[in-house]
């Protein structure tokens, strides 16, 4: 294996603070487990729960169908955009479907989230719309669908700024769900 020499930050993580740190260690605490689904970004929100000692706590699955075919394979159906609401409420119902598959056998039954998240991040295509993206999460008694629009910036800072809400969402989600 050759040694590459560092060319900086790649974009693949962003900066992990005190009070962000704070933040995914109240997540994994929450007592949830989730199945996560991310189609075109949020893979740093990923990365920053599994980065976090305790992540089992709180994940059971993750998956990303980036390609159309990727995505139609994960949901069993075609969707007109995959970058829409209904998009997000789709791969949510999905990944809570498969969170209540893989805690069946659970003591104790823990409460699941389905959380999903479509983005249309800069690229290098002609594409259709603006830069913009949707979370969805599912819990057993509630939906929540969020438009995220995404500021101006480079493909790497726009998946800062979305892995960013990613996290604040699910944790605005996890504590309207215990109320």
């Amino acid at each position: 294996c050759r040694n590459f020499p560092s060319t900086g930050n790649s974009g693949i993580l962003f900066a992990m603070n005190q009070q962000r740190e704070h933040l995914i260690e109240s997540i994994q605490a929450s007592g949830f487990k989730s199945c996560l689904v991310t189609s075109g970004g949020g893979s740093g929100a990923i990365h920053a729960l599994l980065s976090h000692a305790g992540a089992s706590r709180f994940i059971l699955e993750v998956q990303m169908p980036y390609s159309r075919r990727a995505l139609f394979d994960y949901l069993g159906e075609e969707l007109e955009h995959a970058c829409s609401e209904e998009a997000a409420a789709t791969m949510a119902a999905r990944a809570f479907e498969r969170a209540v598959m893989l805690t069946l056998t659970d003591e104790g039954r823990p409460a699941v989230l389905g959380i999903a998240c479509t983005a249309a991040l800069q690229t290098i295509r002609e594409r259709r719309g603006e830069d913009r993206a949707y979370i969805g999460i599912k819990s057993q008694h509630r939906e929540w669908i969020r438009r995220v629009e995404l500021k101006p910036d480079s493909r790497t800072g726009q998946e800062e700024q979305l892995s960013s809400v990613l996290l604040d969402v699910i944790a605005e989600c996890i504590e309207a769900a215990t109320e």
